[in-house]
């Protein structure tokens, strides 16, 4: 026990504290339809650390985190100006676009780098196995002050997130609110991709939603559940990872992929 405490605790610690601040995030993301629009801004932020690395930085010094993060405010000006009420394309089709070009653009930086197929790895798998106490530290405080922007910002989210034609002839601006929250969005996630890598994100924020929103619509209880089974689901992933000696951000996504089919079916038997 002390041993996987020694080496699990810090991952399991920065794993929860990703997990309520995607889980937020998250039930505004599913609410809007645009659900891989995390993904596609992790993978803005990817290329900005890519292109960091390929300058000479190193993956967790300042000038990566600030060159990740200017990326991702760039990949949220662009999604701020796919909402269209032209129906015939549809958001999710730039979402995509963005995704993979970014994608495709950070494999060509990180080829020109030396041990370029590891970072694209690293990028899309994280390493928070290595996390240190000092990364979970700042990590908390940096949420900690979105937190404070998100309570302030929570009205205009919500109303934008359940009825955007709704808000918007009652005076709010889609577009300016569109990029806020996508800068908000941009900000977690570029601290994110750093530690857990782009697989881990786009699990934290969508998958624990859509367990939540299955079972309850008010949406207090959608977040106290996203936390309490996305503990038990981080809890279990971590323990697989260490106990069959397997890379942790892969094991917890498996681990939220696997509680999440286990719940629809007892689900499915409960309803029959």
């Amino acid at each position: 026990m002390s041993g996987f405490l020694e080496m699990m605790a810090a991952p399991i610690v920065i794993a929860l504290i990703l997990l309520a601040m995607h889980g937020y995030m998250g039930t505004h993301v599913v609410r809007r339809g645009v659900i891989f629009v995390d993904i596609a801004l992790a993978q803005v932020a990817a290329f900005g650390v890519a292109m960091s690395m390929w300058l000479g930085a190193e993956l967790h010094s300042t000038q990566t985190f600030f060159i990740g993060l200017f990326s991702a405010f760039v990949g949220a000006v662009m999604l701020s100006f796919t909402r269209s009420k032209d129906k015939r394309v549809p958001q999710e089709a730039y979402i995509g676009i963005v995704y993979v070009v970014f994608s495709a653009a950070m494999i060509l930086v990180l080829s020109q780098v030396a041990h370029g197929s590891e970072e694209i790895k690293h990028l899309l798998v994280g390493a928070i196995l290595w996390v240190t106490w000092p990364i979970v530290l700042k990590t908390f405080l940096l949420y900690g002050v979105i937190c404070l922007l998100l309570l302030k910002w929570h009205k205009p989210f919500s109303r934008i997130s359940i009825d955007a034609c709704k808000a918007q002839q009652e005076g709010l601006s889609l577009r300016l609110w569109d990029f806020l929250f996508y800068m908000v969005l941009g900000t977690v996630v570029t601290v994110s991709v750093q530690i857990a890598g782009v697989l881990m994100v786009f699990t934290l924020l969508v998958v624990p939603t859509v367990m939540s929103i299955r079972l309850f619509e008010k949406s207090s209880y959608q977040f106290y559940y996203i936390l309490g089974a996305g503990t038990i689901t981080v809890i279990s992933g971590s323990s697989m990872s260490y106990l069959l000696d397997l890379p942790t951000g892969a094991s917890i996504v498996c681990a939220f992929g696997l509680f999440l089919t286990v719940q629809i079916i007892i689900e499915g038997i409960l309803r029959k």
